[in-house]
């Protein structure tokens, strides 16, 4: 039986509640190949995980194995929905709505992906500086976009989240604009941003906000590149001193 509890949100770190996703997506892998339960064990060496950590990070949040059987592949997977806020009920899996500021490039890719409902996220509408000659207007122009979702001016945005009940807001500004924007999207109510703008944003205590920072993911590559390297390099030296010497 499983027992769901959770310890103090405050002690979780980013790094497991990110990793449950993980664990969910890989669920619902095991889900397609008609698979009922499966080890900690089996479950890491399937999908190059540690064993340790999934165990670690699960406990955090209930005793969900079966000793001898593993873990239940659905169960685990509802749990894990139950979880990140995304559980479903008679009525279906529960949806957040979305507002996404900045039709560019970037937003506009955003709006395009046609599969956000399939993870419980819906973007109910977008916003921009000029909407009229947007990336997004422009491909809509051109036939380009299948539906399309409603595109007005920032000076809207207040209004809009006042008539449309929003739970997140996307960021996708140029870096000038992004902290004026949050500042308006925090005093109109919004308490989650997803941040496509690699600047450090200043909000309330009670204002989660989450960067996609593809230069600082890069860098973090270039480190380990460049510290195995390094490493390689010292033991090549190693090994011709070694030689020298005997």
């Amino acid at each position: 039986m499983t027992v769901l509890y959770m310890k103090n949100a405050d002690n979780i770190s980013e790094f497991t509640i990110y990793r449950l996703s993980i664990y969910k997506r890989c669920l619902e892998q095991l889900e397609r190949e008609n698979l009922k339960t499966v080890s900690s064990k089996d479950f890491a060496a399937r999908f190059g995980l540690n064993s340790a950590q999934v165990r670690k990070d699960l406990a955090y949040f209930g005793e969900f194995g079966i000793r001898g059987m593993g873990y239940p592949i659905t169960t685990l997977k509802k749990q894990i929905l139950s979880i990140l806020g995304l559980a479903e009920s008679s009525s279906g899996q529960k949806t957040w709505n979305a507002v996404l500021i900045g039709a560019g490039k970037i937003g506009t890719a955003l709006l395009k992906y046609q599969h956000f409902a399939n993870y419980g996220f819906e973007i109910v509408a977008a916003f921009d500086a000029a909407p009229e000659s947007s990336e997004y207007a422009q491909q809509q122009q051109a036939g380009l976009v299948d539906t399309p979702i409603p595109l007005y001016p920032f000076e809207q945005l207040e209004q809009t989240i006042s008539e449309q009940p929003t739970d997140i807001a996307i960021l996708a500004t140029s870096e000038e604009n992004a902290q004026e924007i949050v500042n308006r999207l925090t005093r109109a109510g919004i308490h989650g941003i997803l941040s496509f703008v690699p600047v450090q944003l200043l909000v309330p205590p009670d204002v989660k906000v989450r960067t996609i920072d593809i230069i600082a993911e890069l860098q973090c590559l270039t480190y380990h590149l460049h510290s195995e390297a390094l490493t390689q390099a010292e033991n090549a030296d190693e090994t011709d001193s070694e030689s020298h010497t005997t």
